[in-house]
């Protein structure tokens, strides 16, 4: 038996030296505008907060709308709304309810977004309520 040995050469390159990269700065929204007084620039960003809970606001009832008109569409909607109009027991009313609102949470959350499901959850049988205010006016 015979054994053969090889040797393999292994060539080594000097290390470049690691260029630090710049440390990045992060940028915000451009300066209040500069006023005459301290107090225009507080009112100023509140104005602007003030504007941007407006928009989130909106956006939310948007979505309950939305989910309103969902809950009046679905199977299971429709026979919710002849419940609410027979006037069965509330508990019943309400557990009806929040089925659907499962539901239409796991089928929908991509789409709606984790915010609304986040702030509505404890509220499921208020929503109910609003919604039985609307069938019963629409009736």
């Amino acid at each position: 038996m015979t054994i053969k040995s090889a040797f393999i050469e292994v060539q080594t390159h000097p290390k470049e030296p690691k260029i630090p990269k710049s440390p990045k700065i992060a940028e915000g929204k451009p300066p209040f505008t500069v006023h005459q007084f301290d107090i225009l620039t507080i009112l100023e960003a509140r104005n602007d907060q003030e504007k941007l809970k407006g928009d989130r606001i909106q956006e939310f009832a948007t979505k309950i709308v939305e989910f309103f008109s969902y809950v009046h569409n679905c199977e299971e909607g429709r026979r919710l709304v002849v419940k609410i109009n027979s006037y069965v027991p509330e508990e019943e009313i309400y557990e009806e309810f929040a089925k659907i609102y499962t539901k239409y949470k796991i089928l929908n959350r991509k789409t709606v977004g984790d915010y609304f499901f986040k702030e509505t959850e404890d509220l499921v049988n208020k929503l109910c309520d609003d919604f039985e205010v609307i069938v019963r006016n629409t009736h």
